[in-house]
């Protein structure tokens, strides 16, 4: 994966949404082999935030690097390095689950073979819905198709918002597993949960609130 580049900055980051200023000048750092933790009460910005670094949100002021370069920059290459997962999944409801995986797997220039995307699902004991519509799922179930992205898409930065909701003890136990390999290859995880996960190594808390802090 190369673990010596993958390096996740914010400098000067000020977000606002209906002219009230959620994050006001704001310096992060998001290091390679790191798991970052986003807290805060409801509407501090955590999402606001995921979806700034991800690229998808405007800014006030303030840049994005990835790898010292600045997020858009063609060189930084930044659309292929990332995977944000958000509550809306942005799956395809009229492909199957296989389809859904192999689709955006093929994004990132190497399309999940057969018995990959089989291999995860069987992991994540969905294997029997592979070859239903996205649609038809509950919505546990898609929020499963959504996380075996983690391991057929190649990235370095994985943005996630609630990963952990509304999972059985057994698939947050998956889930704790991948973030730590992901970070133990030189990944970088930035992720927000209301609950503590058990097991999982964090190595960042970042506090949104009017005073936003970093703590180790």
């Amino acid at each position: 994966m190369g673990s010596n580049n993958s390096n996740l900055e914010v400098k000067g980051l000020t977000i606002s949404r209906n002219e009230q200023i959620l994050l006001e000048d704001i310096d992060l750092a998001f290091k390679a082999g790191t798991i970052s933790h986003l807290i805060g009460e409801n509407g501090a910005g955590k999402t606001s935030l995921m979806r700034a670094l991800a690229g998808l949100l405007s800014l006030d002021s303030g840049e994005v690097f990835w790898n010292s370069l600045k997020s858009n920059h063609p060189e930084a290459n930044f659309s292929k390095v990332l995977l944000f997962l958000a509550h809306n999944l942005a799956m395809k409801h009229e492909l199957s689950i296989a389809e859904n995986l192999q689709f955006y797997s093929a994004l990132r220039g190497k399309r999940a073979s057969t018995s990959d995307i089989q291999q995860v699902a069987t992991e994540l004991h969905i294997e029997s819905l592979l070859d239903r519509n996205f649609a038809e799922l509950s919505a546990g179930q898609q929020h499963k198709v959504s996380l075996c992205r983690l391991k057929l898409e190649q990235t370095k930065l994985w943005i996630l918002d609630e990963p952990f909701v509304n999972l059985d003890a057994q698939t947050r136990d998956w889930l704790s597993q991948q973030l730590m390999s992901f970070a133990n290859n030189g990944g970088v995880v930035i992720f927000t949960s209301h609950q503590a996960i058990e097991g999982l190594k964090i190595h960042q808390r970042v506090s949104l609130s009017h005073q936003q802090e970093v703590s180790a």
